[in-house]
């Protein structure tokens, strides 16, 4: 049982220690994140462009690789699947969308005026 928590304790200490690298890495190449769990909604402003907004740090331009019409639908609501290990929102994430859709995100910029 010791061994257990142990073992567990030094795997959370590493998984952290991975975040805060990356997160070191983001900031030092002087690219700003969107901490996902910072984002508020997402707004189209076109088929490949969405507003981003965040409780922390202001709006964010979402590019989206492929035109997303999903958001034009009623009551489409979307999740989203974050598939890196950072806490940002970027390009490697997801909009799934309730009926079926999927956006998928190519980059995540600080919108001007920020």
């Amino acid at each position: 049982m010791k061994y257990a928590f142990v073992l567990a304790s030094v795997v959370t200490a590493g998984l952290a220690a991975v975040s805060m690298m990356g997160n070191a890495e983001a900031q030092a190449s002087g690219r700003v994140c969107l901490k996902i769990r910072d984002l508020g909604n997402l707004k189209p402003i076109d088929d490949t462009t969405v507003m981003a907004t965040s409780r922390r740090q202001g709006n964010f331009i979402v590019k989206l690789r492929n035109p997303c019409r999903d958001f034009k639908m009623m009551d489409n609501y979307y999740t989203v699947r974050v598939l890196s290990q950072q806490e940002c929102f970027d390009g490697d994430d997801v909009l799934q969308f309730r009926y079926g859709g999927l956006c998928f995100v190519q980059s995540v910029t600080p919108a001007a005026g920020n």
